[in-house]
């Protein structure tokens, strides 16, 4: 089987499985680690303000959409299922230890760079240490959740709730200047 042929099955597989209770109530912990951590850094940097948008039914229906697609699916497939070894792989796990590493700090470091290429608007928000470190937790917690999933589900699902939750309730939609 080529490359090409193992990253269409990879991709398939974790498209396909269906994740376990267990992978969603590992879901939900993960959120609450992510709430426990995240917020106090994002009030202290000041990347998270309490301001509910005012937004019509049909701009928060966009929002819920748009960010579903990008960036939570797109990313979760490029630093979570491509670079990942899948449930059928039997890498050593030094190996995929090393994979995870490399895939988390390509995500953390991605965000700046893609707001200095092509969304300079958001080159302030994604520089600042604050970001930065929430955005490095939730590249670990969105690997945890692939890892024992092997579903691209529940990391999607994490990676969604942050950011419509960030971006309606908590003021990134106005940083942002979307």
């Amino acid at each position: 089987m080529n490359w090409l042929e193992r990253i269409y099955h990879k991709i398939i597989s974790a498209l396909l499985t269906v994740p376990t209770l267990e992978s969603w109530l590992i879901t939900v912990l993960l959120l609450l680690f992510i709430a426990l951590t995240c917020l106090p850094i994002g009030f202290q940097s000041g990347l998270l303000d309490v301001r509910i948008l005012h937004l019509s039914f049909l701009g928060i229906v966009k929002v819920l959409v748009s960010r579903f697609f990008f960036p939570c699916f797109a990313e979760e497939l490029l630093f979570r299922v491509l670079p990942l070894p899948s449930k059928t792989s039997n890498s050593p796990i030094k190996s995929q230890l090393i994979m995870a590493f490399i895939s988390i700090v390509v995500y953390v470091v991605a965000h700046p760079i893609f707001a200095f290429l092509v969304y300079k608007k958001a080159f302030g928000i994604f520089t600042n240490p604050g970001f930065m470190l929430s955005t490095l937790i939730l590249g670990i917690t969105l690997t945890i959740s692939y890892w024992h999933s092997r579903s691209i589900w529940p990391p999607v699902v994490i990676h969604w709730i942050v950011v419509v939750v960030w971006l309606l309730i908590f003021d990134g939609y106005s940083k942002l200047d979307l």
